[in-house]
């Protein structure tokens, strides 16, 4: 066994050493230097190409024919395939690089490599000039790669003039950018348009670009170095920038974007047709918006017809102050009476801050000839005092801020509320585990046509108003009763009568007390004395009651023959349960009534009446068939004796 053993080892490390020798000579086929076949790659024309040209490489390997080549740029799956020695690759308008390598295969193994650098081509598509007073200033953007930035240079010719070296943008943020600065006479008429000749230098050779512009697109209306002056208008704002202009009457166009700093919806952007006029300033002007105090960000830009607009020049602006837009207005049924106070409270809806227009933000509310005028503390009300609810009144108000009053007011009829206070409604009852609210509604119904209710989330320190920054919710209702189940964080609550005629009592606010009015005192002496009265009678009627159940019937032994009447005070008692129809013998019975003084007794006799004799019965110790004492619960027993049924 130990033989075979050792002849399965030796074929293996046989096989073994046919893998590794196999392998090492896949190796040494694919080395550059030891390929029997000596592949060789090149580019074909030129070792250096030009970005926007076509680039050729060219691979062959001695012996290849048959065999699988093909020519791969690195780092890219395209590539040319050739069976018969030779392969060429072709790339079409290669990009401006440092390095391009490509490589050549021979049966998937790569056999060598070359390197091609590829110059950018002069091509400026940004190419701007705008005029300054004694040059043109002109721009464009570097066409080479950064690795060839130092080995490449810019010239700039104005028609056949002498060309001026260019530089990079001093501004960091214009790296990539190169200007040139091409000096011209100020004093002469500027041409239509002009011509340009930009050059390029590298190490493939120079490049030339013929370039035209107009003198409308050389014109461009940057803006001066310097903060300007603003000059602010009631409604117009002006720049105004310490630099001359010498060219008459030119038209520009001016975009001005506002940018609200709180309200998106307030943001705008207008474009609009200015003329500059020969002056020894640079200034424009344009309408400011019509909200008054409010901070706006402005973004200005300018351009000549056909020309690029100019940078953006932007600044803060708060619009003057002006009239508020409108007066407040006033709510339905807006106004509460206070008789006990003599007040009266009148509310509205307030204005928001852009509509006032102005700092010192209140209200003016006065009476009809401003016979009264109201305190007004706060945003949403005002209190008249000393009120007179005799007389109708006629309420009046207006918005006002530091500029003035409103042009336009509010008006707000009061009716004599003397005489309609069997319109008024009384707040009853709120449950705060419910959020149901019950008041006691008016006394006439004529014109009615329902309640308004009213609410706010944010409370005052009254009872009677909301939060100044809170709004007053209202809805309608026809019931007396209201839930709030539905609604988050309701504070305050107030109520009014609707009727069709427009004379109403106005808003009764919950106060947390119920308002429902007591009944006068004289009713309330009737009640008392009707109750008495009522109470005295079942006092009465309970001791009658109580005397009808002592009532006692004194019935003696009866036999079949009839007898004396016994001594009262040796006859027994037994309730009064015995029914009076079975007294049909002529017996005279003596019936006692007890009563609760012992010396006052009353016999009353019963009378006889005929009726057939009774038939004798065989056994003469059976009891009369007409009378049993031996129960206690014969029927009719309420205490009472009835007269017998006729027979």
């Amino acid at each position: 066994m130990g033989w075979r053993k050792w002849i399965s080892r030796l074929v293996l490390l046989t096989l073994l050493a046919t893998l590794i020798g196999h392998a090492l000579a896949e190796d040494a086929l694919g080395a550059p230097d030891g390929t029997p076949e000596n592949c060789k790659i090149q580019p074909l024309y030129e070792p250096s190409w030009r970005s926007g040209t076509v680039g050729v490489v060219t691979c062959k390997c001695e012996g290849g024919e048959g065999r699988k080549m093909d020519v791969r740029r690195q780092g890219t799956i395209a590539s040319t395939v050739s069976y018969n020695g030779t392969v060429t690759h072709r790339d079409a308008n290669p990009a401006n690089e440092w390095e391009r390598r490509y490589e050549c295969l021979l049966d998937g193994v790569s056999q060598h490599y070359v390197s091609v650098r590829v110059y950018a081509r002069l091509n400026v598509t940004d190419f701007e000039c705008r005029e300054e007073t004694y040059h043109l200033r002109c721009t464009f953007s570097r066409m080479e790669n950064g690795n060839f930035e130092n080995t490449t240079q810019y010239q700039l010719a104005l028609d056949t003039a002498k060309p001026v070296d260019c530089r990079k943008s001093e501004d960091g943020r214009r790296r990539r950018k190169m200007e040139c600065s091409v000096p011209i006479d100020p004093n002469s008429r500027a041409p239509e348009w002009r011509d340009f000749r930009l050059i390029m230098m590298d190490a493939l050779g120079n490049q030339t670009q013929e370039l035209r512009r107009t003198q409308a697109e050389m014109q461009l209306l940057e803006w001066p170095k310097g903060k300007p002056k603003i000059i602010q208008k009631p409604n117009q704002t002006c720049l105004e920038w310490n630099r001359p202009i010498i060219y008459p009457n030119l038209t520009f166009e001016l975009n001005v974007a506002f940018r609200h700093s709180k309200l998106p919806s307030l943001s705008r952007n207008v474009t609009v047709l200015r003329k500059l006029a020969v002056s020894v300033f640079d200034r424009v002007c344009f309408e400011n918006p019509p909200e008054g105090n409010q901070l706006f960000y402005v973004s200005l830009k300018r351009r000549l017809p056909c020309s690029r607009w100019s940078k953006r020049f932007e600044f803060e602006l708060i619009t003057n102050a002006s009239l508020p837009v409108r007066p407040p207005k006033f709510l339905a049924n807006g106004f509460s009476h206070y008789p006990a106070k003599r007040e009266l409270k009148v509310y509205w809806e307030p204005l928001n801050e852009l509509e006032f227009n102005g700092a010192e933000q209140t209200y003016v509310a006065n009476t009809r000839y401003g016979t009264r005028v109201a305190t007004t503390k706060d945003r949403m009300y005002a209190l008249f005092t000393d009120w007179d609810d005799t007389q109708p009144a006629t309420v009046t108000v207006w918005s006002r801020n530091v500029v003035g009053r409103s042009l336009e007011s509010s008006q707000l009829e009061v009716p004599k509320l003397s005489a309609i206070r069997y319109r008024q409604i009384y707040m009853e009852s709120y449950n705060k585990t419910t959020f149901q609210l019950n008041w006691q509604g008016p006394e006439e119904h004529g014109n009615f046509t329902g309640y308004m209710v009213y609410w706010c989330t944010l409370s005052s320190k009254v009872h009677d108003a909301c939060d100044e920054n809170s709004s007053i919710e209202t809805t309608f209702a026809r019931e007396p009763t209201f839930n709030f189940s539905g609604m988050q964080g309701v504070n305050r609550i107030a109520v009014a009568a609707n009727y069709s005629d427009g004379l109403t009592t106005g808003m009764r606010w919950w106060s947390g007390d119920s308002e429902v009015p007591e009944r006068p005192k004289v009713m309330r002496y009737v009640e008392g004395i009707i109750s008495l009265l009522v109470l005295g009678t079942l006092v009465v009627a309970i001791q009658k009651l109580r005397k009808m159940a002592d009532i006692r019937v004194v019935v003696p032994d009866l036999n079949e023959v009839p007898t004396e009447t016994p001594n009262v005070s040796n006859s027994r008692y037994y309730p009064a349960t015995v029914p009076p129809e079975k007294f049909y013998s002529p017996v005279r019975i003596s019936v006692t009534f007890a009563e609760e003084e012992p010396t006052r007794t009353s016999d009353m006799q019963l009378q006889e009446l005929p009726r057939p004799q009774p038939v004798p019965q065989a056994n003469q110790n059976v009891p009369s068939q007409y009378m049993d004492m031996g129960t206690m619960s014969a029927p009719c027993g309420d205490g009472y004796i009835k007269p017998p049924p006729l027979r």
